[in-house]
């Protein structure tokens, strides 16, 4: 996108308006002062004009969060136990969160305020996949990585089943494609096995990659793309 047209997006004003911030060395990228009014910006381009950020309204927003053990997903708790909202801005409260992660499971978790993805990637007929590190206190037995697969009662008259089960050096990739309550831990509680530390590393196309814990980030452009079925550009 050229900068006059960036630049109006971000409510500067006019075409004829923005142009003579240019021409008067207001606006920089990356530090940088621009009087090229054909420059182009690019994706992750820092614009400011005198010296402030320079940022188009977005419709939506679509954050990451690598959430740690010890905080829930809720907007508030009775018992005043912290919640990821403690973990980001203010101006994110008004993110809902797309399936949430128990007090004891730490990863990623997607926050958006745009309800039809948000349905799109909870409804069951989508079958989003779910990955997941689990540690247990020993590692799982050929038979009931077989019972797993197969699918098990978990209780309430509910069954599970998992994708795939990967034993992966100390611990074990698990891929679902539901998100029902401590789903992972009830299944493996059916087959004889405690859970020591439960990790979700994928949503969908979504990867926590190498965010930090208690981090969290807004998604680029591709990545809203992929969220919304689309292919990258």
């Amino acid at each position: 996108m050229r900068i006059n047209r960036y630049l109006a997006l971000c409510g500067f004003g006019s075409r004829r308006a923005v142009e003579d911030l240019i021409r008067g060395g207001a606006v920089s990228i990356d530090g940088e002062i621009v009087y090229d009014l054909a420059r182009q910006i690019g994706e992750n381009d820092k614009v400011k004009v005198l010296g402030k950020p320079a940022v188009p309204p977005r419709e939506h927003e679509y954050v990451m969060l690598n959430k740690p053990k010890g905080y829930l997903c809720s907007a508030s708790d009775p018992f005043e136990r912290p919640t990821i909202y403690k973990l980001m801005p203010a101006e994110f409260r008004k993110l809902h969160y797309v399936g949430r992660l128990d007090y004891n499971s730490r990863g990623l978790i997607l926050l958006t305020n745009e309800g039809g993805l948000t349905h799109s990637l909870l409804h069951p007929s989508r079958e989003v996949p779910r990955t997941y590190r689990v540690w247990t206190r020993k590692p799982l037995a050929p038979k009931d990585i077989k019972q797993l697969l197969a699918g098990v009662d978990i209780g309430f008259e509910d069954d599970a089943v998992a994708v795939s089960v990967k034993a992966v050096q100390d611990h074990t990739e698990i891929v679902l494609q539901e998100g029902k309550n401590r789903e992972i831990r009830r299944m493996l509680e059916v087959v004889g096995y405690r859970v020591v530390d439960l990790q979700r590393i994928r949503f969908g196309s979504l990867e926590l990659g190498d965010l930090p814990e208690g981090e969290y980030r807004r998604l680029s452009a591709s990545e809203i793309s992929r969220l919304h079925g689309k292919k990258k550009e």
